[in-house]
């Protein structure tokens, strides 16, 4: 008779400093690797896809009863946010800006077509009837046109 003793392994992982230079070295080649699977990708019609919608909205649910994105916020204090929001955004908001001029404007047109329709009254004495007559149009006049806009 043949004995089977039970042998416990470890699941073998490379040590944290192999684990910094392979990820660093990879910062190297994923932007070319980013851009060949954006090409080659169909999101929307996975993204849209009834099964993708029930998963989202379960996985929604399931953060909100986990308290997932308080528990998360928690995790970083101010200081780390205020680091990591300057060197990773500082150095990309300028060149996001400029990929993205002419759909800002086009996304803008429509709300400029909408200010410049409200005809306002001139400014009075008071403070509290200018805004009723002056921001109040201006706000209903915005809303609305991104509820129209919304569908």
């Amino acid at each position: 008779m043949i004995a089977y003793v039970k042998v416990k392994r470890m699941v073998k992982v490379k040590p944290l400093d192999q684990i910094k230079k392979n990820y660093a070295a990879g910062a190297t080649v994923a932007p070319s690797r980013y851009v060949d699977g954006v090409a080659g990708a169909a999101w929307k019609e996975s993204a849209a896809s009834s099964g993708a919608e029930e998963l989202f909205k379960a996985k929604m649910s399931e953060a909100m009863a986990n308290e997932s994105r308080r528990k998360g916020i928690e995790k970083v204090s101010d200081t780390e946010w205020r680091e990591s929001a300057t060197k990773k955004g500082g150095a990309r908001i300028g060149e996001g800006m400029r990929a993205a001029v002419d759909k800002q404007a086009s996304n803008f047109a429509p709300f400029k077509s909408t200010l410049e329709a409200i005809s306002l009254p001139a400014r009075t004495a008071d403070p509290v009837a200018n805004v009723d007559a002056r921001v109040k149009p201006i706000v209903a006049g915005l809303a609305a046109k991104k509820k129209e806009l919304m569908g």
